[in-house]
């Protein structure tokens, strides 16, 4: 059975659903702890930067699994739809981080933004890639 058959089981995708949701408030610890450690002292609560990852954890773990059924099962309209909810959702801690920052040495600020493009593109570059394949 393909992946993507398995996946087109509203079952299945439920399931997917909980699985992911798990793996990005894990995630959101992680990021907390590093942000605890490195933008505390230059003014970023480490605490209301948690309660944003964990108040948007559920909605951005559904909206971005729902993308990826979506590019699955190539109902663009809804891939649109679910990539921008997803957008906006992850990029809302690091606004957070961006906008309470204080006298963040320049090498620790441009490192901070790189990671935030370059994980941007990679994302995007796998979407592109995936919608391109399934439209052929």
């Amino acid at each position: 059975m393909q992946i993507s058959t398995w996946l087109k089981s509203e079952k299945h995708q439920k399931l997917v659903e909980r699985w992911w949701i798990a793996i990005v408030l894990v995630w959101g610890v992680i990021k907390t702890v590093a942000v605890d450690k490195t933008f505390e002292k230059y003014g970023v609560n480490p605490s209301v930067y948690m309660a944003i990852v964990f108040a948007i954890a559920v909605p951005y773990a559904i909206s971005t699994a729902k993308l990826f059924f979506s590019i699955v099962e190539k109902h663009w309209r809804n891939t649109f739809i679910y990539g921008a909810i997803a957008i906006v959702l992850h990029f809302a801690p690091d606004a957070y981080i961006l906008s309470t920052a204080k006298s963040v040495p320049r090498s620790l600020f441009d490192g901070f933004i790189l990671a935030i493009v370059v994980f941007a593109l990679f994302g995007i570059r796998e979407i592109v890639i995936k919608v391109r394949e399934d439209k052929k």
